[in-house]
């Protein structure tokens, strides 16, 4: 039998172990991800999103500095647009999770090359975006859970732009291995913008964690003083950075090094986890559909072959970039420099090619998949899609471990 222990030490455990170094299990985070999405829907009518907020927030910029005719005019200010809110609510929950389990720190960019693949990647983001109507939230898992056809589309593109993006990183770590004799150099190259567990911690977490409480506070007596139910989505997208910060949960790993790559165990778990969102969000959001509480059309965007290659090049710009839509914000919450050029990058990118291209793709065919084959055979599609997508996943594992001889 243990030894006893008392009150203080029981609650210092739990908090190691939501806080820990171990991290969280990304299937528990898909579970998360998925009910969240579902609440979302309930409380601010959508599913949780990123890049209209980043449109919101390049649209605002470009206005201030009087350029807002390549932009266009943003329908709300930043605080009341609904993701918008989600997003900031995303890097202050990313930055208290961060803080908490001691893991923020300022972490500058390791080379010239860093920088230039960050505005490349986050170039590359907004294109894909605009092209497959919605990033890795809005054009894939949301997308899906939204019973879009759009979602789909974008999964196939992602797949090729990730593998591309293996076959990038594993081209440039054979071009530095041709110079750096070291395995360390190697490594960090190989894992470039991926940041693993053993990183340079802050010498003060007082000052990060006085800034994410001053802003949460601000905008909840904000939110209060005008009655505002956007501080629903405000709590949402801070649950969504506290989940993503814990569990590393990164869309760019997962497609990056699904076959193969330096983090390809991880990958599988992360899409382990996608394809559990996939489910349990897919459920909730066709009850709220079928039931009428939400209109049908949420979420549903239209679909054409420039989904898949939208998500091909979003795809593999987030490899660039060392993050995915929501990667990029829960790692600028943890401090890392290159996320926030990514994301700034991203922000002044996304309303011209917004301009550019959607008057010439919003005209194509929106399919909402219970509409087109039934509300009942749509469900069972569902349910086989996800479990063909965990049983590939778990394939992909074996073949994994049997090569690697364990």
């Amino acid at each position: 039998m243990s030894a006893k222990i008392g009150f203080k030490d029981f609650i210092k455990q739990k908090y190691s172990g939501i806080f820990g170094s171990s991290g969280w299990n990304p299937i528990v985070a898909g579970i998360l991800i998925g009910l969240i999405n579902i609440v979302s829907y309930i409380w601010v009518k959508k599913a949780f999103t990123v890049y209209t907020g980043f449109l919101n927030w390049g649209q605002h910029i470009y206005r201030l500095i009087g350029l807002g005719n390549i932009a266009g005019t943003p329908k709300l200010i930043p605080l009341l647009e609904p993701t918008s809110v989600g997003d900031i609510g995303a890097i202050v929950g990313a930055m208290l999770a961060a803080v908490l389990s001691n893991e923020f720190a300022v972490r500058g960019v390791g080379s010239r090359v860093e920088v230039f693949e960050a505005i490349a990647g986050g170039v590359l983001m907004a294109l894909g975006v605009s092209l497959a109507f919605g990033c890795n939230w809005g054009g894939f898992l949301s997308a899906i859970t939204s019973w879009s056809l759009h979602g789909f589309a974008f999964l196939i593109g992602a797949i090729v732009g990730g593998y591309l993006g293996l076959k990038y990183v594993t081209w440039k770590s054979e071009r530095v291995a041709l110079e750096l004799t070291d395995s360390k150099g190697l490594t960090q190259l190989l894992n470039s913008g991926e940041v693993g567990r053993s990183f340079r911690k802050s010498s003060s977490l007082y000052t990060p964690l006085a800034i994410a409480i001053a802003v949460l506070a601000l905008l909840i007596a904000y939110y209060t003083a005008i009655g505002n139910p956007m501080i629903g989505g405000l709590f949402i997208g801070i649950a969504i950075g506290i989940i993503l910060q814990r569990a590393r949960f990164c869309f760019a790993t997962a497609f990056r090094d699904l076959f193969n790559g330096p983090e390809n165990a991880r990958a599988l778990d992360i899409h382990k986890g996608i394809a559990v969102a996939i489910l349990i969000g897919s459920i909730g959001v066709f009850a709220l559909k079928f039931m009428g509480m939400v209109k049908e059309s949420i979420g549903v965007a239209p679909v054409y072959i420039t989904n898949v290659i939208g998500g091909l090049i979003f795809t593999f710009g987030t490899v660039l970039a060392g993050g995915c839509a929501s990667g990029v914000l829960w790692r600028a919450g943890e401090g890392h420099i290159k996320a926030w050029i990514a994301l700034l990058t991203t922000v002044l990118a996304y309303p011209i090619f917004f301009n550019a291209i959607r008057s010439y793709t919003i005209n194509y065919p929106k399919i909402f998949i219970p509409y087109t084959i039934g509300w009942i055979q749509a469900f069972i599609a569902m349910i086989i899609f996800a479990l063909l997508y965990i049983t590939f996943v778990y394939y992909l594992e074996y073949r994994y471990r049997k090569g690697s001889g364990y």
